[in-house]
């Protein structure tokens, strides 16, 4: 029997094999930008991509991205994930950018949509939630959800020694690599 309780749900690596913002811009990072990211937390090659895509028209950037929804996201489904949220409430918890989180939520009939690294403003309106994500940057909500569901790319040890004793958890492997 599903829950009643709203889902909050990642989508990078959580509802699709993608990290969407990189792979809807086609970027890659190199060595310098990691280095960049680890002293100053800014991603400057994400940073210049959004940049450039913000200069086309709204109508474009729409098209856009419903194409990257249909031909590219379709496609690379976690089936596991798509099977556990079906018939649930869905909030669509994640850092991509607005624009594909929006697109994202309007296919799957999300609730709502937070694309933000902000957990506290996610908190500040759900309190009573389950989770399902991959992301290590959650574990606040994870700590806070009635049940997560972790979805590890050979991790799976690494979430089981990070996570409090006593957490509601159940791990979906993939066997696989995110890259």
């Amino acid at each position: 029997m599903k829950s009643n309780k709203p889902i909050l749900v990642d989508i990078c690596w959580t509802l699709f094999y993608s990290n969407t913002t990189y792979d809807f811009l086609r970027i890659r990072g190199n060595k310098f930008n990691s280095l960049i990211y680890k002293l100053f937390g800014c991603d400057l090659v994400r940073s210049c991509a959004i940049r450039k895509f913000n200069t086309l028209s709204r109508e474009e950037q729409t098209t856009r991205v419903e194409r990257f929804y249909n031909e590219y996201l379709e496609p690379r489904k976690i089936a596991p994930v798509w099977q556990l949220i079906e018939g649930r409430e869905i909030v669509l918890v994640s850092q991509t950018m607005d624009i594909i989180a929006q697109t994202v939520a309007k296919h799957i009939g999300a609730k709502a949509y937070f694309a933000t690294q902000n957990k506290a403003e996610v908190l500040a309106h759900y309190t009573d939630f389950d989770i399902v994500t991959d992301n290590l940057s959650d574990i606040e909500l994870i700590k806070r959800a009635q049940h997560a569901t972790i979805i590890t790319y050979n991790n799976i040890a690494r979430w089981q020694r990070i996570l409090p004793q006593g957490t509601n958890v159940t791990f979906i492997e993939t066997n696989r690599n995110k890259y």
